[in-house]
């Protein structure tokens, strides 16, 4: 990512609605399929610790990243072991961990399965993998171009990706589908905008930056029962199953 949207991450993370909500919707999977975890947990690409911060208190928990800043913001949100590493080289011993969440990264990599087969690698047979991404490529913008993307993906490229790495996908599903229609109109309208590539963090009063959390949070359960028919994201639990 530029190096601005790292200070930029750190400030609106705690709060902000579209980080807060993917929280939720993690922890809401992870409740709901996954259910107690006694072993380590990894967050691939952690960044700036958000969703580490979040999982620390129950777990004991790793974060890794490529990015050194990125890490440097992580430290100041918890005590926890924080590793500068590529996903598609992972300093960890194979089945290592039981639960890994990559959320918002594989769009980042140039090789998306190289890194899948590294995550399937170190987790534990029986062990979960969440992980999230930007979903239609029609959807693509200077939001993209700000934060490096590679690529964004439709369901069934996901699903393709994950079971080439040796996945079971247990469960795939849009998400952010309510505000579906105006994210991608101003997606769209961004490709436009004279001005140069920017992570399209809008602010918003605190009234309504809790009524989209709320709606987030809504939406969490319904991803958790059904698979939602499109989004401007997609999220995937899968397993490596047991030999």
């Amino acid at each position: 990512m530029q190096a601005e949207e790292y200070a930029r991450m750190y400030a609106c993370e705690g709060d902000y609605w579209w980080f807060v909500g993917r929280r939720l919707l993690v922890k809401t999977l992870i409740e709901g399929m996954v259910g107690s975890v006694s072993g380590w947990v990894l967050d691939a690409g952690c960044g700036t610790g958000a969703m580490l911060a979040e999982l620390a208190p129950a777990n004991r928990v790793v974060g890794v990243d490529v990015e050194m800043q990125a890490l440097r913001y992580a430290r100041q949100r918890g005590d926890f072991p924080l590793i500068q590493a590529r996903l598609e080289a992972l300093p960890f011993r194979s089945e290592a961990f039981e639960l890994i969440t990559a959320l918002d990264v594989l769009e980042h990599l140039p090789d998306d399965l190289c890194a899948l087969r590294e995550i399937w690698r170190v987790l534990q047979p029986g062990g979960w993998l969440i992980a999230t991404v930007p979903a239609y490529a029609w959807l693509w913008s200077k939001h993209d171009v700000a934060l490096h993307h590679y690529r964004r993906y439709t369901a069934r490229a996901l699903k393709q990706r994950l079971e080439q790495a040796g996945f079971e996908v247990c469960k795939l599903s849009y998400s952010v589908m309510f505000l579906f229609a105006p994210i991608a109109l101003f997606r769209w309208l961004d490709r436009w905008r004279p001005a140069p590539p920017a992570a399209t963090v809008i602010p918003v009063p605190r009234w309504l930056n809790r009524w989209l959390i709320g709606l987030q949070a809504f939406e969490a359960r319904l991803v958790r029962r059904f698979r939602l028919p499109l989004g401007v994201s997609l999220v995937a639990v899968a397993r490596k199953n047991q030999v």
